[in-house]
């Protein structure tokens, strides 16, 4: 009678059985420890119970996670496998909705949960989508000008007269090879920053990596300038259309030298655009004449935009 009650418990690991990793090791190699968030981006399963010694799961049992969910890792050991990959966590939801993952799985679907690295992940899934949505826009623009029979005005070859659209594509392409000499040269700085990003340039943090914020900063500072002056010197479609083309040019400089710099053609092509840039600015948008009635800034002799005076 004893024997034909016996119920079946479900097999519990203790934890500290399993090979326990060194916590300086891993946060140097995978950048995050316990008590990191992630935010799911992926479907992913999690097994309700840690895998045994023998390297496997001694339950069935699992429970869904779906993308949007946060999920923090509670404790993290290594399997009896002497592969580097049999490393598990242990994340949860809530307290209820709680398991084991595969390390590995976990960041395969699951990003650091922080607004700068959600930017990031965010951007460089879509950026072709980003692109051919602005290049769409600013040809609709562009024909909306040439049916109103409007000037346009076009960075490098017909340009407004200001010096911020050409800094701009100056700072966004330098920007661009710092990115890919980080890709290519130190993925592991690069991986640091984007489970530990910051914009905060008084950080100690690598003389490269101050770079590429300061660059980051620059392309915001002087993207306001840019608005400003547009609004002062061109009406509001016009502005619009003018904008839409700036981004283009600066979404397709920045994916040219991200990738040039993998095949290392990438850091003469970028002094040879700088050099191409300036030489364009100050051609073309250094004003040769003055208006002899207001003063203002002539490219050429005529009449003049401010005050309409004709000069000869």
């Amino acid at each position: 009678m004893i024997s034909s009650c016996r119920q079946e418990r479900p097999h519990i690991v203790d934890p500290w059985s399993a090979t326990t990793l060194d916590s300086v090791a891993f946060k140097r190699t995978h950048h995050y420890w316990k008590n990191f968030y992630f935010l799911i981006v992926d479907s992913l399963q999690l097994e309700n119970t840690s895998p045994d010694a023998f390297g496997y799961l001694s339950n069935s049992d699992s429970t869904l996670l779906t993308q949007g969910d946060v999920v923090v890792v509670l404790n993290l050991i290594k399997g009896s496998s002497e592969s580097e990959d049999d490393i598990w966590a242990m994340v949860a939801k809530d307290e209820e909705t709680l398991g084991w993952v595969k390390e590995s799985e976990l960041r395969q679907s699951a990003i650091p949960d922080n607004p700068i690295s959600r930017f990031i992940h965010t951007f460089s899934n879509h950026r072709l989508s980003l692109l051919f949505f602005i290049v769409g826009s600013a040809f609709l623009l562009w024909g909306i000008q040439r049916s109103r029979k409007d000037h346009s005005f076009i960075i490098h070859f017909n340009d407004v007269k200001s010096f911020y659209p050409t800094l701009l594509c100056v700072i966004v392409s330098g920007s661009a090879v710092l990115y890919g000499a980080f890709q290519q040269f130190l993925p592991g700085m690069w991986e640091h920053f984007y489970y530990h990003p910051t914009l905060n340039l008084f950080e100690p943090n690598p003389l490269l990596l101050r770079l590429f914020l300061m660059s980051i900063w620059l392309i915001l500072i002087v993207g306001i300038a840019v608005l400003d002056d547009l609004r002062k010197q061109l009406p509001l479609v016009a502005s619009v259309s003018y904008l839409s083309s700036l981004l283009s040019i600066c979404m397709l400089l920045y994916l040219f030298f991200t990738w040039s710099v993998h095949l290392y053609i990438g850091y003469p092509l970028l002094l040879f655009y700088w050099g191409f840039a300036f030489r364009q600015h100050f051609r073309h948008n250094i004003a040769s004449y003055k208006c002899g009635n207001c003063g203002a800034a002539l490219r050429e002799k005529g009449e003049c935009p401010d005050c309409k005076a004709f000069n000869n």
